[in-house]
């Protein structure tokens, strides 16, 4: 490692990093190894390989020099070093590239190793995770370079339906092949501050689009949400072993014990408007504050992986007490008022599949006035993505507990309701539209909100009365003016309601779920369906379900 920083010749510390202007130095695929795992633990896998020469190729040097300097120069066989390992004591597959060997470019070798690294973390349930630092695909190997790509991909896709996470940490620089396969595969995504992730290096980048501005930096591809978080060296290790620990095999899994649920409580006597009032009060804690005092260990997600990502939605990964879980809050101080855009429910799609994947049970709070429904929101496709994420949280396969925390305002917030139990604060209301907007359509102006929002049924106990939501949590002083006895006591309940719903069969859970929502169709009583009749046949009724399986239905349906 250079004593000076390449960028200002200011002295690097003892992980390559500038005491004065912070640059982030190459390390050697050693020196990261060093850095990142339990000491004395590392064993190397598939270290013979070597490379072959599959097109004879030659740019007035031969490819087999060019492969015996670089082995030369990094006592390495080829330019990626793969093997076991413990980080923080959790046992993990490394895979780090070392960009002194060619540019760490993917030839046949480095996809061999990688798919290798990837099968021995899938024959053994234990994570992978990959620093790459890479210029992408070989050239001198040609097209077996650029199928190495797929191969990797299809190992990745391999992890996946295993439930075998994989972390990837992009430094710099990360481009081309592989930051299009595998590198882009990674369950959670991390890059160092600074690193070059782009597709194409400036060179090629200029000559091909005739674009001057240089390609993308990690900070770029953070705030378009392809990356999760830009992670100081310093912090890395830590944050890599926090992250396999809660996606890896182990205790986290399972948590404690089951927990008797509280005891029931008064009913409030609020007026209606008070509740809407309370549970839109710009000092009530939401998304980002409740995450952080509800959960330890917090990793925030970021970004859809579709070029956006929504500050009213904040997704990530924590523990509850002992367990690991996946969560989703909207948050109200986030951009546009609390309004949910499309990327943010495709975030929490992200967030879906990952505590599915690996079956940590996921947890929503809601509180928004609503779905964006502006423009772009059209042109982004939030319909869609709401649409998305209530079939997806209706057959997800694991346990699911979301709590109204604030406003819920309509399809915006049923998007992140649908589970197996839910909750809401006592000041909280969920309501089909906001009164103002009810107001609006019924009588052309705004003056009837207060009325209407006591028509509407939106508070906790009116939604307790139409078995719509399983449990209130008590405020005993509204939630801005005592937060931390409101996220004491929710805290509370939602250990409780995850620790009822752990052991419970997936089987058990998707058939109660899909019972919920058929409950609501006959909330007031049988549902029976009149179909008009042809002329001169009286009309008859529709049995019900129950009085199709039951065998009591009373009649025929009409064919049509």
């Amino acid at each position: 490692m250079a004593a000076e920083c390449p960028q200002c010749g200011a002295p690097l510390d003892d992980l390559g990093v500038c005491t004065d202007c912070g640059h982030h130095a190459r390390l050697t695929a050693r020196q990261r190894i060093e850095q990142l795992v339990d000491r004395g633990t590392f064993h190397e896998t598939d270290r013979y390989l070597w490379s072959a020469d599959p097109l004879e190729f030659s740019d007035g040097v031969s490819y087999e020099r060019r492969i015996a300097e670089a082995q030369a120069v990094t006592d390495l066989l080829d330019a990626v070093v793969t093997g076991r390992a413990r980080l923080l004591n959790t046992p993990v597959v490394l895979i780090v590239f070392d960009f002194r060997f060619l540019g760490g470019s993917m030839g046949s070798v480095v996809g061999e190793k990688v798919s290798r690294a990837f099968d021995t973390a899938r024959r053994e349930r234990i994570p992978a995770v990959t620093v790459c630092s890479s210029g992408g695909a070989r050239l001198q190997e040609g097209m077996v370079a650029l199928f190495q790509m797929a191969k990797t991909a299809a190992a990745t896709a391999r992890l996946r339906e295993r439930a075998v996470p994989l972390v990837t940490v992009l430094a710099d620089p990360t481009m081309g092949g592989v930051l299009a396969s595998f590198a882009s595969l990674g369950d959670v995504i991390l890059a160092e501050p600074g690193a070059r992730v782009s597709f194409v290096g400036p060179r090629v980048h200029e000559r091909a689009t005739f674009d001057l501005t240089p390609p993308g930096t990690a900070e770029f591809a953070f705030r378009h949400g392809s990356v999760d978080a830009i992670v100081e060296r310093a912090q890395l290790r830590t944050v890599l072993g926090v992250l396999v620990s809660m996606l890896g095999p182990g205790p986290s899994r399972t948590g404690g014990p089951e927990t008797a649920r509280s005891g029931s409580h008064p009913r409030s006597e609020r007026p209606v408007w008070e509740t809407v009032e309370l549970a839109r009060h710009a000092d009530r804690p939401s998304g980002r504050t409740l995450v952080s005092r509800l959960f330890t260990d917090v990793f925030e997600l970021h970004g859809d992986r579709q070029g956006g990502d929504d500050g009213a939605t904040v997704a990530g990964l924590g523990r509850l007490g002992e367990r690991a879980v996946v969560f989703v809050a909207q948050d109200r101080s986030g951009g546009d008022a609390g309004h949910t855009q499309a990327t943010g429910y495709r975030k929490a799609l992200r967030a879906f599949t990952l505590a599915e994947r690996f079956r940590l049970p996921l947890l929503t709070f809601v509180d928004t006035p609503g779905a964006a429904a502006d423009t772009q929101a059209e042109a982004q496709g939030v319909t869609a993505a709401i649409a998305e994420c209530l079939a997806r949280m209706a057959r997800l396969r694991t346990p699911i507990v979301s709590t109204v925390v604030g406003e819920g305002g309509s399809g915006g917030a049923l998007a992140l309701s649908i589970g197996d139990r839910l909750l809401m604060l006592e000041n909280a209301i969920f309501s089909v539209i906001a009164p103002e907007a009810a107001s609006a359509i019924l009588y052309h102006d705004a003056e009837h909100a207060q009325e209407l929002a006591g028509r509407l049924k939106l508070t906790a106990w009116d939604l307790i009365d139409l078995h719509l939501v399983d449990r209130i949590v008590p405020e005993q002083l509204p939630a801005h003016e005592a937060p931390e006895a409101m996220i004491a006591v929710l805290h509370r309940a939602l250990l409780e309601e995850v620790g009822q719903l752990a052991g419970t069969p997936i089987k058990t859970l998707l058939k109660r779920r899909e019972g919920r929502f058929r409950h609501v169709s006959q909330a007031r009583g049988r549902f029976r369906l009149l179909v008009r009749r042809p002329r001169g046949r009286a009309p008859v009724a529709v049995p019900t379900e129950d009085e199709e399986e039951n065998g009591t239905a009373g009649g025929h349906a009409v064919r049509v």
